[in-house]
């Protein structure tokens, strides 16, 4: 595949990169991570809730595998570590979400300059 960006091109998103990387969120991100990967139990809780997930899947939307996974998020929805991990994962989401949509008007207002 040929490569299109050029070296300006490349640093400008290395900058949008970076400033992610620089982001109070991102950094707690990376930290909680850690201390997740640390707490067997909550380890244990995670894969348990995608367990309960694909077999909830498998089931058809079954009542009862339904009820199962349910419990298995709440659970983990009540894990004060787990919930801040979550809220601030979906702050840098959100900020990369906000990147791409950005760069999407750009190309569509490019791309379509007859209308």
């Amino acid at each position: 595949m040929e490569k299109y960006l050029n070296k300006e091109t490349r640093q400008s998103l290395d900058e949008l990169i970076e400033f992610i990387k620089n982001s109070n969120e991102y950094k707690e991100v990376i930290r909680l991570k850690k201390e997740i990967n640390e707490d067997k139990e909550l380890v244990k809780l995670i894969d348990e809730v995608r367990s309960a997930q694909q077999k909830y899947i498998k089931s058809n939307y079954g009542k009862k595998e339904k009820e199962e996974m349910d419990g298995k998020i709440e659970l983990l929805n009540n894990n004060k570590l787990y919930v801040f991990y979550s809220y601030n994962l979906d702050k840098v989401n959100d900020m990369i979400h906000i990147i791409c949509e950005e760069l999407n008007d750009y190309f569509y207002s490019i791309t379509n300059i007859l209308q």
